[in-house]
Formats: C-alpha cells, structure tokens, sequence
C-alpha cells in the first residue's frame, strides 16, 4: 500500500449487500488450513449465510509444484469440523463446476487466446537468465516495475518464427498506461499509481494458469459478486481490475480483510507457530470456540454484546462487513482460552452438548490411562455417564477438554501420594491432623450404603469431622482434598467426592493410612 494514494472515505452506504451474494473460498491445497485462510472461509461464509446467498469452495490447483496429496480431503474435513459447510465445491458440484483449477485449463486458455487477439495480452519468450538480470537491474536503480516490455514489441514474424521453434513462452497482461482505481469495501478508493503495476504473467510456460488469470476468469464465471479476501491481495487488486476491464466484465465488490499479528506486532504467517486449524482440534479446542475467536480477528459485533460469546448461528445474525475494521488483529492465545472454557461450559449444560464433550474426552482418557484399567474399570471408566459426571463437576476448573486427562487423572486412576505435586500438597499438613481427618471421615463413611453417598450426606460428614477435629473448615478441606486428589486445587471437594464415589474414596483414605503407619 506504500505505492498508493488511498482516500480516508469509507464507503459505509454501499458496504453491506442486501440481496443473495455468491462467494468463494479458493484455498490451494499445498498444505493445512491456518488461522488466516479459515477466518477468510469465516466471513464468506457469514456473508452468505445472512444474505441467503450460496457459498463456493473451489480449489486452485494450478501450482502442481506445491501442490499436496491429500490436502484437499483434509482441507474439506477441517471445515465440516468447523461447521462451515460449502453449497458448491468438491462432492457438491452445481452448475458452474469443476471446482478444480486443474480442471479447467481450456477454459483459461481460451480467454488467453481472446486477449492475445485483441491486443490485451502478448507472449513472453524471455528465458529465466534474462529475467534475472531485468529484475536485478530494476532493484538496483529502485524501479518498482520488473519487466522491461521487451516482447511486447515482437514483430509477427519474429513471434511466428519462435513458435515455430518450440521456444517455451508465458503470457503477459499488457497493462494500459495510467493509474488504476480501485473500489474496497473496507479500505475505500485507493488509487495505483501505473509504475508500480507490472505486466503479470497470465499463462505459465507450462500450460497452466497464474492465480491472477484463473482467479478473475473462475470469479466472473461462478457469478461471485463479492470478493472476500485477505489484505495480501490488495496490491493485486489493480492487475485483476485491468483484467477484468479487458475481458470487457463487470467488476465484483472487493472486501480485503485486515493482516493478522502475533502478539509482538509481527505478521502471523504458516511459519510463524501454532497457526494450523488441524493442531488446534487436535489440542482440544471446540470448533464454536476457535470459529467464535477467529469471527473477532478484524471484526466487531453492532449489538454491544460485552462477553463476545457468540455461537456461529448468532454470528450469522449479527455479521455485517460494516462492523471490520482496517487495522490488523493480534491474535492472543489467551483469548482463545478463555473463549474455549466458555463454550465448554455452554456446551455441558445442554444434553446434547454434553454427548458431544463426552465422545471427545472419552478417547483422552483411554490413551492415558487404559492401561491400568482392568475390565470393570472400562466399563464404568469409560461409560458416558460417569464421564458426564466428571465433567459436570470439573468444568468450571478447566479451559480445554484435554485438562480432564492431563490435570484431572485422579478421578480415573488412585493418586500418586510420592509425586512432586502431591507431596508440596502434604508439606502443609501435619500428620496429626492427616491421620484425624482421614480416621473420622472413614469411620463416617463406611456408615452409609451407597445410595445414601450424595452431596447433602457428604456435606454433613465434612461438618461432622469439623466439629470432630477441632480444625477450621478450611483445614478440613484441604486435607480430603490431599486423600482423594493428591494436589492442592481442583473442583468442590464434596462435589469430587460424590463423583468419584464411595469405594473409590475408602481405598484412597485407607491407602492414606497406611502411608501414614
């Protein structure tokens, strides 16, 4: 944008479209889905869902170099995980198909044909040696132009001669002389000053199109009338306008979103760290949580909605173009925690939500502990109701799913009273008091069947060791916690108690006891 003169004139009248759009996410497939490329998927995706529009996947393939088996499969996984299902892409072909570049080179090739014929574009046989050298030159004498137009003024018999030869040749939008306007719906009018537009390569030498030739030809043939996409591209916008202009189309409107930052201020790249959508459902993240984050990178709610907590239905809702903004999005892990223990909460006070937390930590627990295991352990261990017990307690305690099996062994496994953790727990007990406790409460208990092991029952235990003991309630409670957990935090300890049940505790403040002895 340091090429430009941009006005500070927002176009807020004209920015959001009250009638049915057509957009497209257009991802190549050379690697995982990051954070970027899903909140590009994101606002498409809200725009035509609000708008009662159609929303396109479509693959651009054409780089064959970097292109990754499988990627398309996983790149169509992710964003069913994320709820962001596609009307017409791969596997839902509609009228404007194929949704593959690779697919669609004669298409291309035949509207690089008509702009050759109608002098909006020319071949290019300059060797890759030359091409150096132009670009060398034009950086040491500060030209912002690369190439020097050498094979623009080719004559017919020399461009007739080198065919005939075989020599390899790409093609070159021939780009008029004078500045380009440009019309964004987020950045207002820019103008590109002509010096600093080159003439862009529209065919490769092997055949197959450049992002800049597919993308404008795909776009206008799909009928897509709003073109979402992020900040990178603006400085391409005026070669895409020239593109347009000389296929003789209407332009679509141009929305650019704002760059994404690391927390220092540096531009979040693929390369930049935890960026893969992939990683972030493999590490436990809900898919309303990390959509419901990656909505507030660049843009706001109108409604003042304080807690930001949104579900992808009252995203749609609330989501307008009018409410991003221009100035990039830090992105904060801390955010993203945050928002994740939210709907985390959410999601265990529904029935269903809470199926749906279970079939994910169920899998967690297994790796971890499955092993020690023995049959009935699985059965009930592993049982969706005493799973959505566990939950049910812990939730509040805990940001990811993952915290149940990584910070929560104790309600599937004994503690382990020798570890580090559990025995900064035990400094501050005296083993008076320990073995108080720990006789009292086993004493209580075994006086209850296990029906009668509930939360109000519990609770008198605990008052009756207390009034038993001598010790502050606080006391009291730090040390059942000590024999049931072995650490210092966690859930409500009656609470923990009640799920972990009867046996369980009496093993845990016998095995107690006999530390202590």
């Amino acid at each position: 944008m340091s090429n430009t003169l941009v006005s500070c004139k927002r176009l807020f009248q004209t920015v959001q479209p009250t009638v049915a759009v057509r957009v497209r996410f257009a991802p190549s497939p050379t690697g995982y889905l990051h954070l970027g490329g899903l909140r590009t998927a994101l606002f498409n995706y809200l725009l035509a869902r609000k708008t009662g529009g159609v929303f396109i996947l479509r693959i651009e393939d054409t780089d064959r170099e970097r292109y990754v088996p499988g990627s398309v499969e996983r790149l169509v996984s992710v964003l069913s995980w994320s709820g962001l299902t596609f009307d017409e892409g791969p596997g839902k072909n509609g009228s404007h198909g194929s949704y593959f570049q690779s697919e669609r080179t004669d298409i291309y090739k035949y509207h690089v044909d008509k702009l050759i014929k109608e002098g909006n574009a020319y071949r290019c046989f300059c060797t890759p040696e030359r091409l150096k050298q132009i670009r060398s030159f034009a950086q040491k004498v500060g030209k912002g132009v690369a190439y020097d137009r050498h094979c623009l003024y080719l004559s017919k018999r020399e461009i007739d001669q080198n065919l005939a030869q075989g020599i390899p040749y790409t093609v070159r939008l021939k780009t008029p002389d004078g500045s380009v306007f440009v019309k964004d719906l987020i950045y207002g009018n820019i103008i590109f000053n002509d010096k600093h537009i080159d003439d862009t390569i529209l065919l490769k030498s092997d055949g197959y199109p450049t992002y800049h030739l597919a993308n404008v030809i795909d776009d206008h043939l799909m009928g897509i009338t709003h073109v979402l996409r992020g900040e990178e591209w603006l400085p391409s916008t005026p070669k895409h306008t020239v593109l347009y202009k000389a296929l003789g189309w209407n332009l679509p409107e141009f929305v650019h979103l704002p760059l994404l930052f690391n927390p220092d201020r540096s531009k979040l790249s693929k390369r930049s760290g935890e960026v893969n959508v992939e990683d972030f459902a493999q590490r436990g993240y809900l898919p309303e949580a990390l959509i419901n984050f990656v909505a507030l990178l660049g843009w706001s709610s109108s409604s003042g909605k304080k807690d930001e907590i949104f579900t992808l239905d009252e995203l749609i809702s609330e989501f307008s173009l009018e409410h991003i903004g221009r100035s990039g999005a830090i992105v904060m892990r801390e955010k993203l925690d945050w928002l994740n223990k939210q709907h985390l909460i959410r999601k265990s006070e529904s029935q269903n939500g809470l199926v749906e937390l279970v079939s994910l930590l169920k899998p967690l627990v297994y790796e971890r502990f499955g092993k020690q295991f023995n049959e009935s352990d699985k059965e009930y261990k592993l049982g969706d109701i005493y799973l959505s017990k566990v939950i049910v307690t812990i939730k509040d305690r805990i940001q990811n799913i993952k915290d149940i099996a990584e910070l929560c062994g104790y309600f599937f496994v004994h503690p382990n009273y020798s570890s580090p953790e559990s025995k900064a727990a035990r400094s501050s007990i005296r083993d008076g008091d320990l073995k108080l406790v720990a006789m009292i409460a086993l004493e209580q208990i075994n006086l209850l069947n296990k029906t009668e092991f509930e939360v109000d029952t519990i609770k008198s235990i605990v008052n009756n060791i207390i009034l038993t003991s001598q010790l502050k309630q606080n006391q009291v409670l730090m040390i059942l916690r000590y024999i049931i957990t072995g650490i210092k935090i966690g859930a409500g300890v009656v609470e923990t108690m009640k799920t972990i049940g009867k046996d369980t505790i009496l093993q845990r403040i016998n095995k107690v006891l006999e530390l202590i002895n």
